[in-house]
């Protein structure tokens, strides 16, 4: 089964999933958003490097029980103004079947709201998530990690920079993968518009211990619109060690 066909299936069947993840999740502190990851539906493939996505924009992988998939990134500037807003800065994994997946995922959770910033660092377990209270700061090189055995799923949100380290980290029963993504995500239900974000620079992806760029199969995805608005755009894997892309803010 080619790639995209593959990617289409499983992210439309995650759909009704991570609504339910998304409405279980409390509101951030005062009067901040409901911060769920939005459910990840409306593949529409282009004829061009990358296919479409109406809740995610970045690379998505199909190894079969791939152990881990791991990427650094470095926390955007946000641009906020009042307007409530967010994506999700993440690696993500689907263990079980495309009947019934499951999903597991660490990241930053990024909003704007009320013309201020929510940096939190968040992480699903077997479609269970989890926000940690750890600060984030603009600028931080975050390192989010998921990994699979046969008895254990756990992901993994890092901070590696001096004075601001920290590592948060949940556990569950464990699967095998079918399905890794590195990108952004969509939050909410309904889903929020996209932050201006500029733009996130993914370095050190790999899946299974391989650099991304040698991974197969894979397909990039750009994040748009249901009317096809383009959202987030996904740049080629590039960078001498082949595990490296950036993602850009086109439009909320």
């Amino acid at each position: 089964m080619r790639i995209e066909r593959k990617v289409g299936m499983i992210i439309a069947v995650l759909g009704s999933l991570l609504l339910a993840v998304s409405g279980a999740v409390p509101a951030l502190a005062g009067s901040g958003p409901t911060a769920g990851f939005a459910h990840v539906t409306g593949i529409r493939f282009a004829g061009t490097l990358n296919t479409t996505s109406t809740n995610f924009g970045g690379w998505a992988f199909g190894v079969t029980a791939a152990k881990s998939v791991t990427a650094e990134f470095k926390v955007p500037a946000l641009k906020c103004t009042r307007t409530t807003r967010g994506i999700v800065s993440s690696v993500s994994m689907f263990t079980g079947s495309t009947s019934s997946p499951k999903f597991s995922s660490a990241g930053v959770l990024l909003i704007c709201s009320g013309g201020n910033r929510h940096l939190t660092p968040a992480v699903v377990v077997n479609n269970t998530q989890t926000n940690g209270s750890q600060g984030v700061h603009t600028g931080d090189l975050m390192q989010a990690t998921v990994t699979a055995s046969s008895t254990a799923m756990t992901a993994t949100i890092a901070d590696l920079t001096t004075g601001h380290t920290f590592k948060f980290k949940k556990s569950g029963t464990g699967g095998t993968s079918f399905e890794q993504l590195i990108g952004d995500l969509g939050i909410g239900s309904p889903q929020l518009p996209v932050v201006n974000f500029g733009k996130v620079s993914y370095s050190k992806g790999a899946v299974g211990g391989k650099a991304i760029g040698t991974v197969t199969p894979r397909t990039g995805i750009n994040m748009e619109t249901s009317s096809h608005v383009l959202q987030i755009s996904t740049g080629a894997i590039s960078g001498t060690a082949n595990n490296a892309f950036t993602t850009t803010f086109k439009h909320s």
